[in-house]
């Protein structure tokens, strides 16, 4: 309910849509066999993401997840900047619209989609090694489970 949505938003910020979105597709996760407990690791890890990214479009530099503080103040901070607020917004979009990708992806059994979502994982691991700060923990095991599950999907037979 209302209660769980406040668990995921910023004291200062409201529940949005993204997050009543993110909620209902956690909800319907169900396990099977091998494929569609991937499919569903691949739903889940992007609904996930509609947190941060959420954050980014409706609260930009809002404190939500652990380390956030922390994490946040090593990338970009300055409010006063001209497109401070341009530059969350659009962040935070880019990864809503690549977790639904990812998400379509897995519903429609599209292999090309899977195998860019693979490499957009891949690549987003190795831009994390190249500029490692210990807040990318957990999104170093998010991205890599989601990277096996997608992984297995792309080239299943």
């Amino acid at each position: 309910g209302r209660q769980t949505l406040f668990l995921f938003c910023p004291p200062d910020c409201p529940p949005t849509l993204i997050h009543v979105i993110m909620l209902a597709g956690l909800q319907k996760l169900q396990v099977g066999d091998a494929a569609a407990i991937c499919g569903k690791i691949v739903c889940g890890t992007s609904l996930f993401m509609f947190l941060p990214a959420g954050r980014d479009v409706v609260c930009p530099g809002g404190e939500i997840m652990p380390d956030d503080d922390k994490l946040l103040g090593k990338m970009f901070t300055d409010r006063t900047k001209e497109g401070y607020t341009f530059m969350w917004n659009q962040w935070g979009t880019n990864w809503i619209m690549l977790a639904l990708m990812k998400i379509l992806a897995v519903s429609t059994g599209s292999a090309d989609f899977l195998k860019l979502g693979l490499a957009h994982d891949v690549a987003t691991i190795g831009m994390m090694a190249k500029g490692w700060i210990p807040e990318f923990k957990p999104f170093l095991v998010l991205f890599g489970l989601e990277a096996l599950a997608i992984g297995k999907l792309a080239f299943a037979k």
